[in-house]
């Protein structure tokens, strides 16, 4: 499923969600760059922003990742998109979207791979972090 994690959401991503995020990041920076356009109903809002927008998230997301495993990320992709960081503000990215009623949205997705079962699934231990972040985030508990 393509999906743009809150922004603050990623330094509490379990990995295999983080990791899956990058995937998401080239392949959204790829339909951009290339068929001018996204088609996916979940990440198309990412479309109404300026390229910039993602260019600064891909910043967040990269900072993160050199945090979690010692490595740059540019190291694993193509450096074809570096032109979405160029100009990018310090603001949070995507106003308006990234807000708290996403943040909701995106832990109730979460909740769903907490509850679930598979590969995907979120252990406790990484729920419980999940929800560290949250109260970190917002200041309050995370309740359905």
């Amino acid at each position: 499923m393509m999906r743009i994690w809150h922004y603050a959401l990623l330094p509490y991503l379990p990995d295999m969600q983080f990791r899956g995020q990058l995937r998401e990041l080239v392949a959204i920076m790829r339909d951009w760059k290339d068929k001018g356009k996204t088609n996916h109903l979940l990440i198309n809002r990412v479309m109404g922003y300026p390229k910039q927008d993602l260019g600064g998230y891909f910043l967040i997301y990269r900072k993160e990742y050199q945090r979690r495993y010692g490595k740059d990320v540019l190291a694993t992709i193509n450096l074809e998109f570096c032109d979405f960081c160029e100009g990018h503000s310090n603001q949070p990215p995507f106003k308006g979207w990234h807000n708290l009623e996403y943040l909701r949205i995106c832990y109730a997705n979460l909740l769903e791979k907490h509850n679930g079962i598979g590969k995907s699934r979120i252990t406790d231990e990484e729920w419980a972090r999940l929800c560290e972040g949250y109260k970190t985030i917002t200041g309050e508990d995370y309740e359905i």
